[in-house]
């Protein structure tokens, strides 16, 4: 046997022997970067070795996510490992984030290290640290948490490594989206739409200033930048109901251009309130 073929043998050796004691192979890819050879021989060997043992776990760790053949599918049981001595990871709709570089904050006994080994989905917008709250059922939530709940999960997509997906409620053995994430990605669709509408009312309908003294109450008034909205228009204050809410705002409307604004049947003037004003007292 010639050099090349016993460097060979203890090298695969080597990869198996790490991969039984459930190391990353990681480490020895990126030993062997500077040969493509090796770093294909060790690809070919982990292929192997995931059909004999049905493991999953090492995937992602190869740093080669694009040549497998298979997405990272980790069990509950697989991710409550990962809380701190083998890594801190932690899950969010069902996708799991590496966030061990924030070690400080994720470690034991820092400020988030609940979130770690687990998927507490909820948690994220409720704010219930507590083992009934640090949970991944999220459906009962209101649209804008739901929402708020995806803010959070593309902070970690883009802050922290993706390692795998969560077998359960959002994904399957597969990796495939279960019908409770389509589910929950339809409410989530809806609520950034009306946040869209949302939106649109609120350039068509600046909210006013407000302020109030105890000498002259409340008072509400127009500008050309009120309700964090600039414009080149005043406009002059008007109660309006947004649909869906539970009572009248104030809004500055554009007179000029009221006759072209829709809803004007959700708009009625202020009592005791010159229409042309731009500002008003009004009664609490």
């Amino acid at each position: 046997m010639n050099a090349k073929n016993v460097f060979l043998v203890s090298f695969l050796i080597t990869a198996v022997a790490f991969y039984l004691h459930e190391y990353h192979l990681s480490t020895l890819v990126s030993v062997f970067k500077f040969s493509p050879y090796l770093n294909s021989v060790m690809i070919s060997v982990h292929n192997v070795l995931l059909t004999w043992f049905g493991s999953v776990r090492s995937q992602e760790d190869l740093g080669v996510k694009n040549k497998l053949k298979s997405t990272t599918v980790f069990t509950p049981e697989d991710l409550k490992k990962f809380n701190g001595e083998r890594g801190l990871y932690l899950s969010i709709m069902g996708k799991v984030y590496d966030v061990g570089k924030e070690n400080k904050h994720y470690k034991a006994g820092a400020d988030y290290h609940f979130f770690t080994g687990r998927d507490a989905s909820r948690a994220f917008v409720t704010g219930e640290f507590t083992e009934s709250g640090l949970i991944d059922e999220v459906l009962d939530l209101s649209p804008e948490e739901l929402k708020s709940l995806s803010d959070w999960a593309k902070f970690y997509q883009t802050q922290y490594k993706y390692k795998g997906k969560l077998l359960g409620r959002y994904y399957d053995a597969d990796g495939k989206a279960t019908p409770y994430l389509r589910e929950v990605q339809k409410k989530i669709k809806q609520a950034k739409a009306r946040e869209g509408d949302t939106n649109k009312l609120k350039l068509m309908f600046p909210p006013c200033n407000v302020e109030w003294s105890h000498d002259t109450g409340s008072r509400v008034w127009c500008s050309t930048r009120s309700g964090g909205i600039e414009r080149d228009w005043v406009g002059s204050p008007r109660q309006f109901y947004e649909p869906g809410s539970s009572a009248y705002r104030c809004a500055c409307i554009n007179m000029q251009a009221a006759e072209t604004l829709p809803m004007l049947g959700n708009i009625r003037e202020y009592e005791d309130c010159d229409p042309h004003a731009t500002s008003c007292h009004i009664k609490s």
